[in-house]
């Protein structure tokens, strides 16, 4: 496969929804965070305010859901997930709003040896919208992180499963993290990120609440598997209901 970088046609005028998301997705674009990202979110953030630590929760938990195949990651970050695990046999596609965050991860990678440049497909897209119909099916998809920084409440962010489900092979597993707002316990520090991750429009998740993500989950898949760690959300779903 060559190397290519789809642009997802969007419609005249953005929904609003599709505004929003680019506002979480913007801070993407500045490059001296994606530097210190997994030291700063993925290391301090994740284990002092959030009380789950990335290398004995999250990164074992994303690890386990990778499948062997078409792998597609959604909102992706620096790539730290990817970096870290094993990619032997999985062809990436790499999903994002943000071009900076895209190239950053795919040059990581490639440099890493975790994929080939011309291996690797890169789609600018709004998941809010369905996937580019070129697209293959996934074995697995995974969202780190994301779901907390998209705009409204749990039912409008977790309706991206009533298309996502379409693109996953019928074993396939699509997998996440994401942070909670409602009925956990934020410590000191967490309260601080919370408090201006809304009001500076990084996250939308005051109201996120285990209960919710769980119940969409189920409407979209005959097999999930959820946990809360500290404040975190991990989930993992399977046999999608098409």
């Amino acid at each position: 496969m060559a190397q290519t970088t789809i642009r997802a046609e969007a419609p005249e005028k953005a929904a609003p929804s599709s505004e929003a998301s680019a506002r979480g997705a913007a801070i993407y674009s500045q490059s001296w965070l994606l530097v210190i990202y997994d030291w700063w979110v993925l290391g301090i953030v994740s284990t002092y305010a959030w009380a789950c630590s990335v290398p004995d929760y999250t990164l074992p938990w994303f690890r386990n859901n990778v499948r062997k195949g078409q792998h597609l990651d959604i909102g992706v970050g620096t790539g730290y997930y990817l970096a870290k695990s094993d990619l032997t046999g999985v062809q990436v596609t790499l999903a994002d709003l943000n071009q900076d965050a895209l190239d950053a991860t795919k040059n990581r990678l490639v440099a890493e040896g975790k994929v080939k440049a011309e291996e690797t497909t890169c789609i600018l897209h709004d998941i809010t919208r369905p996937l580019p119909s070129s697209l293959p099916k996934f074995n697995s998809m995974s969202l780190y992180y994301l779901l907390h920084c998209m705009p409204g409440p749990v039912p409008a962010k977790t309706a991206i499963f009533s298309h996502l489900k379409h693109n996953l092979t019928a074993d396939g597993v699509i997998t996440g993290a994401s942070i909670l707002g409602k009925d956990v316990q934020h410590n000191l520090f967490g309260r601080v990120i919370m408090y201006f991750g809304n009001r500076g429009g990084m996250f939308d998740n005051r109201a996120d609440n285990s209960a919710d993500f769980d119940e969409a989950l189920r409407e979209h898949f005959h097999e999930v598997e959820t946990q809360v760690r500290g404040a975190i959300f991990l989930w993992r779903a399977s046999k999608p209901k098409v």
